[in-house]
């Protein structure tokens, strides 16, 4: 279960921040009922200075404090691996999906006490379609997850 405490760390930092966020990648897949592993914590953030600012102080907390060798325009610019206690991908799109595109869809689940806001299945198929190997796997599965919801009982 080291891969659901590495998410509950990471959701709990950034909540203490009030951070606007939501998990993305294969954590997200997982949230979903896709059993798969993941090596990282994919967050996909809003793009804000502020809500930047947050991120930083919140992940910088972390035990090598990775984060505190970056800059908001880093996280503004880029998709930044922050190699600390757990990997955290971070950044303002998911492929094609940014924060903004995704927030009204997302989904929230409380694991432990905490908070873990993460993309609908729209979004995260839509951050899916990439052509990259490793998502074609994840998407073929959440398009055969998308059809058994959508089938009438």
């Amino acid at each position: 279960m080291a891969e659901q405490d590495d998410l509950l760390r990471v959701c709990s930092l950034l909540n203490e921040q009030g951070v606007k966020y939501l998990v993305a990648g294969g954590h997200a897949c997982i949230l979903h009922g896709i059993v798969r592993a993941t090596e990282d914590v994919d967050i996909l953030i809003e793009s804000s200075e502020d809500n930047c600012k947050r991120v930083l102080a919140a992940l910088g907390q972390m035990k090598d404090g990775a984060a505190r060798e970056l800059k908001v325009q880093d996280l503004m610019d880029n998709v930044v691996k922050i190699a600390d206690e757990v990997q955290v991908d971070v950044s303002i799109h998911a492929w094609k999906v940014s924060y903004e595109d995704a927030i009204a869809s997302a989904k929230e689940i409380i694991v432990d006490g905490v908070r873990i806001p993460f993309l609908g299945l729209d979004c995260l198929i839509a951050s899916k379609e990439t052509y990259r190997e490793k998502d074609a796997f994840d998407l073929a599965h959440l398009r055969l997850l998308k059809h058994q919801q959508q089938r009438p009982n």
